[in-house]
């Protein structure tokens, strides 16, 4: 089907083309589940067509020098949206000599236990290697290529050593104007995006861990009073000088059970107490057994 340029739909953000070569960006970027609504971008806890869900933005390098069609080498690279704020940063920071370089490998190993591999770089140095001056700084290499999946010891993994081999391999050298204009516009994408995003993510996300909270705190009152009560209303391990039947147990000799007193004073004062007209007055206020 053939469909004009100007209506199609594209998820591209940005691109930059110089006289043989463009580069790209373009929104790959995913919400967070619900149950990480607060990250707001998706890291790898659902996925989506067997893989993990990853909020990402796309850079593709085109290197058309050699010609177009089969002759035109197409590499790219998903970055986190952190990623490409990061960078951003070394341009408004003033930074006259950068590097930075990632690599990834994942999937399933093939036949030959080869997994797909990639590898990003983004390099600024202000003059060539002959000292003199560049007119465009910053140059950005991506590799496409498989390598051999190592696993490590917290269930993640690495390429091995010596073990990537390219297969797609375009670069591109950009003005400070150039890549701040590309970096920019994506920042700026990612901020919208977010704020687009953002409303009703937050909103359903924290109604559910409201609700959650008022399910925990219902299951938690329900044992309480299922378990946390011992028979005959007596907690279980509780100080023994707190009444088992509404008697205290454990109490002192002093203390007589069904309220009366026992004991109470040495031998020169029983004959006070004898004769003292209230002394059975709190037979009637016996408790209960």
């Amino acid at each position: 089907m053939n469909q004009n340029y100007q209506t199609r739909i594209s998820p591209q953000i940005c691109k930059v083309q110089t006289d043989r070569k463009l580069i790209a960006v373009y929104d790959q970027l995913k919400c967070a589940a619900l149950t990480h609504y607060a990250q707001l971008h998706a890291k790898g806890e659902y996925k989506e067509n067997d893989h993990k869900a990853n909020s990402l933005i796309k850079v593709t390098i085109q290197d058309y020098s050699n010609g177009t069609g089969d002759k035109n080498v197409i590499a790219q690279f998903n970055l986190a949206p952190e990623q490409i704020q990061f960078i951003l940063t070394r341009i408004t920071a003033g930074f006259q000599e950068f590097e930075w370089s990632q690599s990834k490998i994942y999937g399933t190993p093939d036949v030959q236990g080869y997994s797909t591999a990639q590898q990003f770089s983004i390099s600024r140095h202000t003059n060539d290697s002959s000292g003199r001056p560049m007119k465009s700084p910053w140059r950005i290499q991506i590799v496409n290529g498989k390598g051999v999946k190592v696993q490590n010891q917290k269930g993640g993994s690495y390429m091995k050593s010596g073990s990537f081999l390219s297969e797609k391999n375009a670069f591109i050298q950009l003005t400070d104007m150039d890549l701040y204009t590309l970096l920019k516009r994506t920042d700026s994408y990612i901020t919208n995006w977010e704020a687009c995003m953002a409303p009703s993510l937050i909103a359903n996300g924290k109604q559910a861990y409201e609700k959650q909270q008022q399910d925990w705190q219902a299951q938690n009152q329900a044992q309480g009073q299922d378990q946390g009560y011992a028979q005959d209303r007596q907690y279980p391990g509780q100080n023994p000088y707190y009444p088992q039947n509404g008697q205290y147990q454990g109490q002192s000799q002093d203390y007589a059970p069904n309220g009366q007193y026992q004991n109470l004073a040495p031998d020169y004062m029983q004959n006070n107490i004898q004769n003292n007209p209230y002394q059975n007055q709190a037979q009637g206020n016996a408790y209960a057994a």
